[in-house]
């Protein structure tokens, strides 16, 4: 049966404890476990792959990684990666980006033929959680999650990046199905935009009525073996249980997972406390319909796969300042601009004529 380690957080399913739990799920012990790292959802960048395995590593596992976010493996590049493993860790990042780069490239069903058929188990923590469902609430449309991040015109400021940065939506992200409900990490988190992920997911939830909604907290984890589960609550850290086990708001209780729907007659959220344990079909349901997120189409064309390296590689870890290289782009779209707006003002018609209706392009 499937085994999957979903963490509300990529820092909870990277954390030493969460390690050995991780290890512990393979049921490996007369050698080390074989982990594989996807760091697709962070544009392969190497700072994040030796962080999000560090414990694995120090714990024993041989760790390879399978980089695709933009070069193209061979079929038999892929077969290598895929052979024998344990472990496959999926990295935190941009979900939208990932999913699609793997769809792209028939990773997806590398993942889930190793999943579902082989008994590899899968962790991972906010994107490598949201993937792996049916769709997640997601921070895809965050600016700075993008491979080539866009910046503000002839102005690096740190202030006016951090207002950019602040400017973006949640959305439901498509993911690989491997677990048939809608979901959301980080869900006692308030991110940098500044909006409560828990009540943004409740408006997600009546957008998508038709979906069965999962919420993590940032520092608890979902573990799946077989037909059973059981969550993880790590100690010493906040979440949204209150003390009689019902919500609360602001990180101010302990760490947990519950449960949405959205109830058909009076369109209120249900939300229920996952138990300790139980059977993976009480709280894992498939949806009754689905409903895409048209601002998908808007992110990927703001984050698109164009198969460029990503910013990182273009200066070293500690210089790597992604809006720098959007400056010199911008100038020249705003020069032209200039001069396309002096020229439309110098063919304006006079005021009492009446200016031609141009049709919109329509979205491609």
């Amino acid at each position: 049966g499937q085994k999957i380690y979903a963490a509300g957080r990529g820092l909870m399913a990277d954390a030493r404890e969460s390690a050995v739990e991780v290890i512990a799920l393979t049921g490996v012990t007369s050698r080390p476990a074989k982990l594989l790292y996807l760091g697709t959802a962070v544009y392969d960048n190497p700072h994040s792959g030796n962080s999000d395995t560090a414990n694995y590593a120090e714990l024993g596992c041989s760790i390879s990684a399978l980089n695709v976010s933009w070069t193209n493996p061979t079929r038999s590049e892929l077969d290598e990666a895929f052979a024998n493993i344990d472990i496959l860790l999926i990295a935190g990042g941009n979900t939208l980006f990932a999913v699609d780069r793997w769809i792209k490239l028939g990773v997806d069903d590398r993942i889930r033929k190793a999943v579902l058929k082989e008994s590899v188990v899968v962790a991972g923590g906010s994107a490598g959680f949201v993937s792996l469902c049916s769709g997640g609430h997601s921070d895809s449309m965050k600016p700075e999650s993008y491979k080539n991040p866009v910046g503000p015109l002839l102005n690096s400021s740190e202030k006016i990046r951090d207002t950019i940065d602040r400017s973006w939506e949640y959305i439901r992200a498509p993911g690989l199905n491997i677990i048939t409900s809608l979901c959301c990490p980080h869900y006692d988190a308030i991110q940098n935009n500044n909006v409560s992920r828990a009540d943004d997911f409740s408006n997600m939830m009546r957008r998508h009525s038709g979906e069965y909604g999962i919420a993590v907290d940032e520092w608890a984890a979902l573990v799946i073996d077989g037909e059973r589960y059981h969550v993880v609550s790590r100690a010493n850290h906040t979440g949204s249980v209150g003390p009689d086990n019902s919500f609360v708001p602001g990180s101010s209780g302990l760490p947990g997972i519950w449960t949405l729907s959205v109830n058909s007659s009076s369109g209120t959220i249900d939300r229920k406390l996952v138990p300790p344990k139980g059977v993976v079909s009480d709280i894992i349901l498939p949806p009754r319909w689905t409903v895409e997120d048209p601002m998908v189409m808007i992110a990927q064309a703001q984050n698109p796969d164009d198969e460029k390296p990503p910013a990182w590689t273009k200066m070293t870890q500690n210089q790597y300042q992604p809006y720098q290289f959007a400056i010199l782009p911008a100038v020249g779209a705003l020069v032209g601009a200039f001069i396309s707006l002096y020229r439309r003002v110098r063919t304006l018609p006079p005021s009492h004529e009446q200016l031609p209706f141009v049709k919109a392009n329509k979205w491609r």
